[in-house]
């Protein structure tokens, strides 16, 4: 199987880079493959699509969510979901990895590559009010979710669950805004204000945030929570049973699992798409529609 591996150097902070001999290393023990380095933010989304078009069977994303994201997309937009998709996690997440049973570390991630059997998984589309759109694998966030993604960008001494750990204390100290959204989930519709909407077609985010921790990648559903405007100190106690996915008792939240799901809110969201940034708060986007795409991709694990 013609095997095409797309490592991003700058994941986990620039940490990956360190893993391309060990990477080739490994994966030469079950038969060639070509490796290639990205340059640039999107480029894992050309490659990917070009791999897709020389008749490569596997495409494999080596680096975080953020990586995994854009191949996804390369193949997904490139009309080319019937490439098979593998993952070597080494970024700073990893959580659609995580879904799959795919550990963080080469010696293990890389033989599932050959040795594995293709799972069937759905995906999401994310559409804006001005055309945009994105293909999601793992998760969205809109709100206090998005802001949490926002702060990482300006961390660059911690990693991992750490640096998302600091940046949601960074964002509860420094972010409060409560939305007045109206959503639509199927032929539901909820009006009310909220600090934030957390979509999730796996159950982590964040490198070890379950905010959705029933999804599933195979259901054809899109998990939500969508949490109400609380207090600061009630966020830090929230942020814990996050942690253990315990807060979907809360009465603070509201679980739902939906098709397709509408918002639209009375000034601009911040919007994250598997932790990369779909929209900032000055890009003024108000209104979304988030629709379950099943059974639109096979990955190796």
């Amino acid at each position: 199987m013609r095997t095409k591996i797309i490592l991003n150097p700058w994941s986990d902070r620039g940490r990956a880079v360190e893993k391309k001999e060990e990477i080739l290393r490994v994966a030469r023990m079950y038969g060639e493959v070509d490796l290639v380095l990205t340059e640039r933010r999107g480029h894992a989304r050309e490659l990917a699509r070009q791999a897709a078009d020389e008749g490569y069977e596997l495409v494999a994303a080596a680096g975080g969510d953020g990586t995994v994201h854009e191949v996804v997309n390369g193949l997904v937009q490139g009309g080319r979901a019937d490439v098979l998709l593998g993952v070597i996690p080494v970024g700073s997440g990893n959580d659609f990895a995580y879904a799959f049973g795919i550990e963080p570390k080469v010696e293990t991630a890389v033989p599932r590559l050959f040795t594995g059997q293709p799972h069937t998984v759905d995906l999401a589309r994310i559409e804006d009010e001005h055309g945009r759109f994105e293909i999601v694998d793992n998760n969205i966030g809109i709100g206090f979710d998005a802001m949490i993604a926002i702060q990482t960008q300006s961390i660059t001494r911690v990693h991992g669950f750490v640096m998302y750990t600091l940046a949601t204390l960074r964002t509860i100290a420094l972010y409060y805004q409560t939305p007045h959204l109206e959503i639509w989930f199927d032929d539901e519709k909820v009006a009310q204000e909220s600090l934030f909407l957390a979509f999730g077609l796996g159950p982590r985010g964040g490198g070890g945030f379950f905010l959705t921790p029933d999804a599933r990648h195979d259901d054809g559903l899109i998990d939500t929570c969508l949490v109400n405007p609380v207090g600061r100190l009630t966020m830090l106690y929230m942020m814990l049973k996050v942690m253990r996915g315990t807060h979907v008792t809360s009465r603070h939240v509201t679980m739902r699992q939906n098709q397709q799901i509408m918002v639209s809110a009375n000034m601009p969201l911040p919007i994250h798409t598997d932790g990369e940034i779909f929209a900032y708060p000055e890009d003024n986007v108000r209104r979304v529609t988030v629709t379950s795409l099943p059974a639109a991709i096979q990955v190796m694990a």
